[in-house]
């Protein structure tokens, strides 16, 4: 009677205990652990996995649409086909992740098999240490002009929105891969490049050489895309990414607490907080220009 009651009793103790640390590690997750947790998750994601195992790692993507692209062509082929065939027109969905307020994951899919992905940092807590081919950068913190600089650029400036990338591509070595690295608007740190279209050096999307190793030289990366073998038109012609390296500002804001429109005492509390460190940021931002001109 009594051996029974003391496996009755391990057993309760068991079960207690595997209760509570599971409690205990999606705690750890949900708070402290979760900057290393959510880097172990986008550590398994690349190019050519498939869309469910992604769901898998992160949950279903908070947003998803969709866009047409153009399948390129090798030219020796274009002799034997006909025109259909030469204008074939893929269809790429597009999937954004809110990753704990600290960063966006942007994928790419085509036929539920992940094409590129995306990661913009949107928080100083959160920046992992990215591999560009050999180099390694740290988003939210290394500068462009860590990497070498490459011809293929585009950079934009608006009234409210702005952005640049750049591509670097390493062949074999790099597993064939291409990496976009740049500024989003919404990321952290985001700089707007300095663009004058009086200037009759500035092209379109295009910065001059002196303007653009300036901007280089201080322009954190909070956005990296990788993609494998994409072979699309708008791609190769600048046309893929529109205005947003990785994650769309339009498309994202309209989730933030500053446009809810059911209102809360929790919710004005974060406004006032975020509003109070975005002054500060901006004061301490000021102060440094000024003494780096005086």
């Amino acid at each position: 009677m009594n051996t029974t009651l003391n496996l009755w009793q391990l057993a309760g103790i068991l079960v207690a205990v595997m209760s509570l640390s599971k409690a205990v590690l999606v705690g750890w997750r949900l708070t402290l652990g979760r900057r290393r947790y959510l880097i172990a998750q986008l550590r398994k994601v690349a190019p050519g996995v498939r869309n469910d195992y992604v769901e898998a790692l992160l949950g279903e993507p908070k947003w998803q649409s969709k866009m047409t692209c153009t399948r390129m062509v090798a030219p020796d082929a274009e002799e034997i086909m006909d025109t259909e065939e030469k204008n074939q027109e893929i269809e790429i969905t597009i999937r954004t992740w809110s990753l704990f307020r600290l960063a966006y994951l942007v994928t790419w899919s085509e036929d539920n098999v992940l094409v590129m992905y995306g990661i913009t940092t949107t928080s100083w807590w959160f920046r992992p240490r990215v591999l560009v081919g050999d180099t390694r950068v740290r988003l939210g913190k290394s500068l462009l002009s860590d990497l070498r600089r490459p011809d293929e650029h585009r950079a934009w400036l608006g009234n409210r929105r702005f952005g640049y990338l750049e591509e670097h591509f390493f062949g074999n070595p790099g597993g064939y891969r291409s990496w976009y690295v740049g500024v989003n608007d919404i990321g952290y740190q985001a700089v707007a490049p300095t663009l004058d279209w009086d200037d009759t050096e500035t092209e379109v999307n295009r910065m001059p050489d002196r303007k653009r190793n300036e901007y280089r030289a201080k322009a954190p990366i909070n956005t990296i895309v990788v993609s494998g073998v994409a072979l699309y038109e708008e791609l190769q012609k600048g046309q893929f990414f529109g205005i947003s390296l990785g994650v769309d500002q339009d498309l994202v804001r309209l989730a933030e607490r500053e446009y809810y429109v059911l209102d809360s005492w929790s919710n004005r509390v974060s406004l006032h907080w975020r509003h109070w460190w975005s002054r500060r940021h901006l004061n301490r931002l000021e102060r440094r220009s000024v003494d780096t001109l005086s």
